[in-house]
């Protein structure tokens, strides 16, 4: 028997609206403590705020595990606001709120995001010279609306690094490009944070990622119409992408490089 999702009852002020613009109660804010306990895990709780039809539990019973292994809670609230996540740490202080005005965030997005999670899911492994990569997703099936987490796991070989964006002087940095895809509204990448890295061959300090690394960047699922022509007959369709690099070591850089990537999904049906 499927479980229901957690409904809370909270102080209906703090969920309502609280000016032009304004999405609820602000990050490093208490979240309206009542009923909140049970729910908050050891390591806190998501929380989904939601305005209309009680939403459909089946996508945050998928990751169920995640959250336990996590120590996380997660439970749903109606709301007189836009519906998106709020993100709580152990004693219900509001660390980071989720909102897209056009998507809705999966669950397992924010877990990818916020948590540096890893979904059970095996990513598509490309292997490039000088780096191995992974590409991976937060959600293998998805349905028209949603935003979902795209992940690169990159692994350099050893005493190989390579630049950072933005590090401008003539060298070519990292860039992981989106084709143009029916299937897909793409959003800006996020790179980790950098080292600064000093070359004693040419006597400067870069900002360089050496070893593994992550980046990451949403898609919006877009609406039925449009990503119909782009699902075959399994119910399966395709993201592709690149990564385009150059590796260097002490001494030299080498010839810059291109990986072609694809995230291949599978379209929720209808019931």
């Amino acid at each position: 028997m499927k479980r229901r999702l957690t409904i809370i009852s909270l102080l209906w002020a703090f969920l309502s609206p609280l000016g032009a613009g304004d999405p609820g109660p602000p990050i490093g804010s208490r979240f309206p403590e009542r009923g909140l306990k049970s729910t908050l895990g050891p390591k806190g709780a998501l929380i989904l705020a939601y305005q209309s039809a009680e939403p459909e539990p089946s996508e945050i019973q998928q990751n169920q595990e995640a959250f336990r292994k996590l120590g996380l809670g997660i439970a749903a609230v109606p709301s007189k606001i836009h519906p998106g996540w709020y993100v709580l740490d152990a004693r219900g202080i509001i660390m980071s709120k989720y909102f897209d005005d056009h998507a809705r965030y999966t669950p397992a997005a924010i877990l990818v995001h916020q948590f540096g999670w890893t979904p059970p899911e095996p990513g598509t492994e490309v292997e490039g010279k000088q780096l191995s990569a992974k590409a991976g997703a937060s959600n293998a099936t998805v349905a028209p609306g949603q935003r979902v987490a795209l992940m690169l796991d990159v692994d350099l070989n050893p005493n190989m690094h390579v630049y950072a964006p933005g590090i401008g002087g003539g060298y070519i940095s990292i860039d992981w490009k989106m084709q143009d895809s029916p299937a897909a509204n793409v959003h800006p990448a996020i790179f980790p944070r950098s080292e600064k890295l000093y070359l004693k061959a040419i006597a400067e300090t870069v900002p360089a990622y050496r070893g593994h690394f992550r980046l990451t960047r949403d898609i919006t699922i877009p609406q039925e119409d449009q990503l119909r022509p782009a699902i075959d007959a399994s119910g399966r369709f395709t993201v592709p992408g690149s990564l385009r690099y150059q590796a260097c070591d002490d001494r030299v850089c080498y010839i810059p490089q291109e990986l072609h990537l694809t995230w291949v999904f599978q379209a929720e049906n209808k019931p």
